[in-house]
């Protein structure tokens, strides 16, 4: 149900307010969704580095079954090294960006609250305006039966 012409007419005192919090809360849930994306991306690198690590190690106990050479072996404990290496600073990264998103996210709640203070101020002042053009509408009406009754119609 819309509301009456006459409400659409009344404009809210802090409209600009209200629309600059909108655009404010739209830019953090923009911000926040390209942390996002970025988290996850940290956390599939971490995943494939984890799955590398996996593979190596399998191809590794396959190679000592054969013949294993001090070359290989070295190499192959390089390899593990720089993985554990790695994945400590993916770690980190991810814990970084973890905490970035936390923040916005606080960010973006205070954000709706804002906007929601805004939005039930607007609503009350449309119930105050409302009531107004319905007293001003009663007296008008009381206006107009007390000139009939005066004229006798």
């Amino acid at each position: 149900m819309h509301p009456p012409q006459y409400i659409l007419n009344m404009k809210f005192r802090f409209e600009t307010v209200l629309k600059l919090q909108k655009n404010r809360e739209n830019q953090l849930k923009v911000e926040m969704a390209r942390i996002n994306s970025h988290l996850h991306t940290q956390q599939m690198q971490l995943k494939f580095m984890e799955d590398i690590a996996v593979e190596r190690k399998t191809e590794l106990n396959q190679a000592m079954r054969g013949n294993l050479d001090v070359n290989t072996f070295v190499l192959h404990g390089n390899f593990y090294q720089g993985v554990k290496l790695e994945k400590v600073r993916q770690a980190k990264v991810i814990s970084e960006v973890e905490e970035k998103f936390k923040i916005k996210r606080a960010e973006i709640v205070l954000a709706m609250r804002k906007r929601r203070a805004m939005e039930i101020l607007k609503e009350k002042d449309l119930e105050e305006y409302s009531k107004m053009l319905e007293k001003r509408e009663i007296a008008e009406l009381d206006e107009v039966a007390s000139t009939r009754r005066l004229l006798g119609l």
